[in-house]
């Protein structure tokens, strides 16, 4: 289309009508810039304006005259603008709009009117999608925030629609590890509901931290993003990292990783060195240690350890730790320690599937798959030495040179294997792909078993289209149609591949077609892409090869022309995605768009032959389409067999010129989904038990206490070290209540650990003396309160400034702070005790937000329990209430809920301490499964048939206790699909 803009538009065109009799004397010299060299709007929402900035430049040494410009994209216009000179180098900028209509792809271009000799064209693209949330785009500044300490802040969204939208929060940027926002909100936004989303800010490495806040406006859109900064600062000793682990290592491989030990105080510190204090094992050892001068650490120096880990045998070893001599000159306290954790097996380094098999292959012929390497370490890994073992049968090889590749932590690389049959043999081919990985300093080898076999075809029986018209389609916009072959034949033939032939136009592009075996009746369609960056016809090829001796290599011409006008389609391709054959057929909105100023006649709108499965209506035609107007169409796709399928629906303008719209969806019988888990290992855990101390609960804190040893059930027999504290639900001194509580505080401990006069260890770990009877006493809290606080009480037990102090300034009690109970590495689980309901003042979902921003947002590493009021009271006389916010909060942090009247308390302890301690046995779905009972469970390639269930309340597979994973397995779950 063409567009004009009053007076603009009119001395724009008077330039195209003189352009050709210009003086070459007068025309710059190649001297037309423009940066971006195309626009892409992306994802704009229907009803609102996206803004684009294009930088129009002069390159050459002559000068030469911007006119005016134009849009050949319904939706997307040009504000008008005085006509420019611009001189050599110079530069200015033009505004492009996109106000979306309908939802769907526009492509085009807009095309800038000047008197330079180089083309003005300007390729532009977009999508219109509905928008669903408003959120503010101020920035979040957290100031300076201790390590370790927790600072918060809030956001505001908003639902301004009239139906109810989903609420998509995520965190982007190199620091977004150490931000954390909204946990446990609802996933949906009420009609006109304002909600108020937390964010927190726990930083984890020292200096600027920056990230960003991305709300998700509507399907497919840009996000809004929100700007988080923060600075971390730090005390006068650093010690980086406080835990080593070094993850699976292979063994007889050897890791090695840095401690940097730092002096940030304007003083010197003593340094004798290091020394391993625990290392029974002998699997640890330091390999390189610095000497400083004097023995004197310098303010602002720091020195550099190197420890290693060589394992000798498979599984989890025996944490070992470093003591460092760093400390002030003439105390003889003990240095910090660094805990060291390893594993000996496999690498960090997955790589699926462990068996590929590629079935029956013609000789003569060759069959190519995928293998995926999947890098779950924290670092980048280097994939080398890829070998391949031929062991019987025909030949395997691989599809790229066998050089390094690198893959960055959380990502995968795919290496291709070609299977070729060996001539005359009818045995079945086996081989294996070794993957060599080097992690840091340490090696591993994977291994995948490689399966093919010799297979005989009659000469393949086939359908397929000879051309491939595309029409004309607007430049810079794209159609997708399909090239389908089909096997007509009475037995099975193979296809070894379908892809466009090299040296077709660069207009034309496709995905290749996998090679496999096709059925009789079968089909395999290669879907190729048209998109002209220019006007003028255009042409290609597509091939395939099949099992013929005459016929093996079918060929398709492809032809498409690329046009500028004023009659246009959104989109150019209606993409209806997968589709189940069972759930029904689905439909998409086009538009029929005229942008000029006279009427437009449609003479026939029809879908060529073969496009059996789709169906628009809007009138076939004749029907006229009067100027700067559009008409909206509605196709169906409602797919009868498997496969992919492809459409062409034609639109016959009265002049003859025909413009394509393109349909593609895929058929299933079946969908399925694999969900994939790596499992963690827990070595430390601490345990904070907040337990109500009101008149009601003297018998709980008596059940509580002396079942300590079924609590610590699972932490003995996984060796956990663990630290565990009690506080109360009690914030203020108690006014009075059934008598005087203990410890200090007068039911007032506000988050400090009980007792605070410190007459009993405030911290249980596994040295702890007649650890059964501390714990016992410590939760004989007393019964003088009336108003339970315990998210609250949790909350202010875990920040600052209890959490980092030895002692509270606030109060009197002499070291009363609650320094030293929670570490950076270790696991924190909490446990509420309360027979009523929680009173604090946060929603619950502050608190969540907070607790896991703790522990750097890493859900595996926090877990939040509740022995409380259940939800049917009538089955707990007498508790007062449900401890309905504790019930929340552990639900949504994958915890353990009990009833306060549990008739068994050692039973409940247990299964608290398998929460606590045990390895993680939930693993939630990302999708919801049509038929639980199809669900396959795989355990690092096994399949596992029993010890595990399907919990629908909350879509997840939960392992018995004695099934669940051991750490570093690979859970995989394999499921079908429903209708959503």
């Amino acid at each position: 289309m063409r567009r004009a803009f009053g007076a603009v538009g009119l001395v724009a065109a008077m330039v195209l009508a003189v352009a050709c009799e210009r003086p070459a004397s007068q025309k710059a010299k190649s001297a037309f810039v423009v940066r971006p060299e195309a626009i892409d709007f992306g994802p704009a929402a229907l009803g609102h304006t996206k803004t684009f900035k294009l930088r129009i430049a002069n390159a050459g040494r002559a000068s030469y005259r911007v006119e005016g410009a134009i849009s050949s994209v319904p939706n997307v216009d040009i504000p008008p603008f005085e006509p420019f000179v611009l001189s050599a180098g110079g530069e200015q900028e033009i505004e492009i709009h996109f106000a979306p209509q309908v939802e769907g792809e526009i492509q085009g271009q807009v095309e800038i009117l000047t008197d330079a000799e180089v083309s003005g064209r300007v390729p532009v693209s977009g999508r219109g999608v509905k928008a669903f949330i408003e959120v503010p785009t101020d920035a979040l500044d957290f100031g300076n925030v201790a390590m370790g300490l927790v600072e918060m802040r809030e956001v505001t969204v908003r639902n301004p629609s009239d139906v109810d939208s989903p609420l998509l929060l995520s965190l982007q940027g190199a620091d977004a590890d150490q931000f954390t926002v909204g946990q446990g909100l609802p996933a949906t936004l009420a009609p006109g509901e304002a909600r108020v989303v937390p964010v927190a800010y726990a930083p984890r490495r020292l200096g600027a931290a920056e990230a960003a806040l991305h709300v998700v406006v509507c399907d497919g859109c840009e996000p809004a993003v929100v700007p988080l900064t923060g600075t971390g600062v730090a005390s006068n000793l650093e010690v980086t990292p406080l835990r080593v682990d070094f993850g699976r290592v292979a063994l007889g491989a050897t890791a090695e990783q840095v401690i940097t030990v730092r002096n940030q105080g304007t003083l010197p510190l003593s340094f004798t060195g290091s020394q391993l204090v625990d290392s029974s094992d002998g699997v640890f050892r330091i390999t390189d240690e610095p000497v400083v001068a004097n023995g004197l650490l310098a303010p602002g120096a720091a020195v550099e350890l190197r420890v290693a880990f060589t394992p000798a045998a498979v599984g989890k070893v025996r944490e070992g730790r470093v003591e460092i001599g760093v400390r002030e000159q003439g105390s003889s306290a003990p240095g910090p320690k660094v805990s060291l954790a390893g594993e000996g097996g496999g690498s960090c380094v997955a790589v699926l599937p462990r068996r590929v098999s590629f079935g029956a292959v013609p000789q003569g012929m060759t069959a190519t798959r995928q293998v995926t390497v999947f890098n779950r370490c924290r670092e980048d890994v280097s994939v080398s030495d890829l070998e391949l073992d031929t062991h019987q049968g025909g030949y395997f090889t691989l599809a790229q040179a066998p050089a390094s590749v690198q893959v960055p932590a959380g990502q995968n690389v795919q290496v291709g294997v070609t299977f070729s049959p060996r001539p005359g043999s009818t045995d079945a081919s086996s081989g294996l792909l070794s993957v060599t990985v080097r992690d840091a300093s340490s090696l591993s080898t994977e291994a995948v078993e490689l399966e093919g076999r010799t297979g005989v075809f009659s000469p393949c029986q086939y359908a397929l289209p000879e051309t491939l018209d595309f029409g004309k389609v607007p430049v810079g916009a794209e159609v997708a149609l399909g090239v389908t072959l089909r096997n007509t034949g009475t037995e099975a033939c193979y296809m070894a591949s379908m892809q466009v032939a090299q040296g077709s136009d660069g207009a034309f592009s496709a995905k290749p077609v996998q090679n496999g075996v096709l059925e009789p009746g079968g089909k395999a369609t290669l879907l190729v892409r048209f998109k002209p960056p220019s006007e003028g016809s255009f042409a290609g090829l597509a091939e395939a090869w099949v099992n013929s001796p005459t016929l093996g290599h079918p060929l398709v011409q492809l032809h498409g022309e690329g046009v500028v006008g004023c009659f246009a389609l959104q989109p150019t391709t209606v993409d209806f995605g997968l589709t189940k054959l069972s759930c029904g057929p689905r439909t998409r909105e086009l538009l029929a768009v005229n942008s000029c100023v006279g009427p437009v006649q449609v003479a026939q709108m029809a879908f060529d032959a073969d496009a059996g499965e789709f169906t628009v209506d809007g009138g076939n035609g004749p029907w006229t389409l009067a100027g700067q107007s559009s008409r909206p169409l509605t196709a169906t796709y409602a797919p009868v067999d498997e496969g992919t399928d492809t459409g062409a629906l034609r639109f016959t303008l009265a002049d003859g010129d025909v413009y394509t719209v393109g349909m593609v969806g895929l058929g299933v019988t079946n969908a399925e989904q694999t969900d994939r888990f790596f499992q963690e290992s827990q070595a430390k855990v601490d345990v904070l038990f907040v337990v109500d101390n009101s008149g009601s609960m003297m018998e709980e804190q008596q059940s509580l206490g002396q079942n300590f040893a079924a609590f610590l059930s699972a932490a003995e027999l996984a060796s956990v070290d663990y630290r565990i504290g009690v506080t109360t639900t009690g914030l203020d001194p108690s006014p009075g209540g059934w008598s005087e509580c203990p410890g200090g505080a007068q039911g007032g401990e506000n988050g400090r650990l009980f007792p605070v006069d410190g007459s009993r260890p405030r911290i249980i770990t596994p040295r702890t003396p007649d650890a059964a009877s501390v714990f016992a006493n410590n939760t004989r809290v007393g019964v003088c309160h009336w108003n339970e606080q315990g998210l609250e009480a949790a909350y202010r037990a875990l920040a600052d400034p209890l959490l980092y102090s030895e002692d509270d300034s606030r109060t009197e009690q002499p070291n009363d702070g609650n320094g030293g109970f929670l570490r950076e590495d270790a696991r924190l689980a909490i446990i509420f005790v309360s027979d009523e309901e929680d009173f604090s003042a946060q929603p619950v979902s502050f608190y969540e937000t907070y607790l896991l921003a703790l522990k750097g947002n890493d859900r595996s590493k926090l877990s939040v329990n509740a022995i409380v009021g259940p939800a049917e009271l009538s089955t707990c006389p007498t508790s007062s209430s449900t401890g309905s916010r504790y019930i929340q909060l552990a639900q949504t942090t994958g915890g353990v809920v009990e009833s306060i009247c549990t008739p068994n308390w050692a039973s409940s302890l247990e299964n608290l301490s398998e929460s606590t301690f045990g390895a993680n046995r939930k693993f939630p779905l990302s999708e919801t499964p049509m038929d639980p009972a199809s669900i396959v469970v795989q355990v690092d390639g096994v399949p596992v048939t029993s010890g595990w269930q399907y919990d629908a309340r909350d879509n997840a597979i939960l392992f018995d206790r004695s099934a669940a994973p051991t750490a570093g397995s690979l859970v995989e779950v394999t499921y079908p699909l429903g209708c959503g």
